[in-house]
């Protein structure tokens, strides 16, 4: 006697087969979020973790804190709302200015600080 013969039903088929590839896309593609996103972050450290010691990032800190502090006591440059990072004692600024002087003014006032061993600006010219 002959086996019984069974047939599958193709649409159960065709989604096993979808649900398959769909998970291993899934899982795929998790392994490759940091390249996705870039990598990095905008200030140089690399994602998952800062490399800097605990001391240099206080150290980071309160730089930053001066800085702010000198940028928000400045008659011209109080008035604006700028952010201040710093790695390794480079001094990033972010934020909008009213003026091409206003922006120099904020880059010269940031180096002049205690400590600062380089500003990059990255503030646009804007309104206030």
């Amino acid at each position: 006697m002959a086996p019984a013969m069974t047939r599958e039903n193709p649409g159960r088929r065709q989604q096993g087969m979808r649900l398959c590839i769909a998970a291993i896309l899934v899982l795929g593609l998790s392994s490759c979020t940091a390249m996705l996103l870039g990598g990095g972050n905008s200030d140089g450290t690399r994602l998952g973790g800062d490399q800097r010691s605990a001391s240099q990032a206080s150290a980071d800190r309160a730089l930053a804190s001066r800085v702010s502090n000198r940028l928000k006591d400045d008659s011209v440059l109080g008035q604006y709302d700028l952010r201040i990072e710093t790695v390794n004692r480079r001094v990033i600024l972010h934020g909008t200015v009213g003026s091409y002087e206003a922006r120099e003014r904020a880059i010269r006032l940031a180096g002049a600080v205690d400590g600062v061993e380089r500003v990059d600006s990255r503030l646009r010219i804007g309104g206030t």
